[in-house]
């Protein structure tokens, strides 16, 4: 069985076939040539917000970012009806994993080609979801599942736990950090979609 290609890989990929260069990549994205390189390479984890730079750079969603799982009746888990309806089983949803990360982004819908994304996100205590602040446009609810969790918007600081929600633009930056001592499991929706 062929294995899916790594984070670097894709983007390498992604890049050559908008014929682009690792200095012309790097320019537009705002990172030196070498940092690129090192990501391409998987020697290097971008963060976040550098990654969503480069698929908005290179024309393609984030998602394209995902890991597909493989194989298994019903497409790979999905299931459309003829009506629209579309199923993701649990166990075939599209995965995302930055390297040097440990922050799980698994997503709920079967793909970003509706007007609503949802997550299941989990973040292990201690994690940040990157060095610093990220901000795109649309909007987004958060529900918390388990844990504790600090989410900074602006200047605003918010403790959540179980059951407390949080809804807001992702037009103004953003720093979520589990605080707590267990893994904080958090659903969330997002429109439009963007990873």
């Amino acid at each position: 069985m062929l294995s899916s290609p790594s984070l670097g890989e894709k983007i390498r990929q992604q890049r050559k076939a908008q014929k682009l260069t690792q200095v012309q990549l790097a320019e537009r994205c705002h990172i030196s040539s070498s940092f690129l390189s090192q990501i391409e390479r998987d020697r290097a984890t971008p963060s976040v917000s550098t990654l969503h730079a480069m698929a908005k750079t290179l024309g393609v969603s984030a998602a394209a970012f995902f890991e597909e799982e493989e194989g298994g009746a019903e497409g790979a888990g999905r299931w459309e009806h003829e009506d629209g309806t579309r199923v993701v089983r649990f166990n075939h949803r599209k995965m995302l994993l930055y390297p040097g990360s440990d922050i799980r982004y698994e997503l709920l819908t079967p793909d970003l080609q509706g007007d609503i994304q949802m997550m299941w996100v989990v973040i292990p205590p201690g994690t940040d979801t990157e060095e610093g602040p990220f901000a795109h446009t649309g909007e987004s609810c958060s529900v918390i599942l388990q844990g504790a969790l600090e989410i900074g918007i602006g200047d605003e600081r918010y403790a959540l736990g179980p059951g407390d929600s949080i809804y807001h633009s992702n037009e103004i930056p953003r720093h979520c950090k589990n605080i707590g001592d267990t893994d904080v499991v958090l659903i969330v929706a997002k429109t439009p979609p963007v990873i």
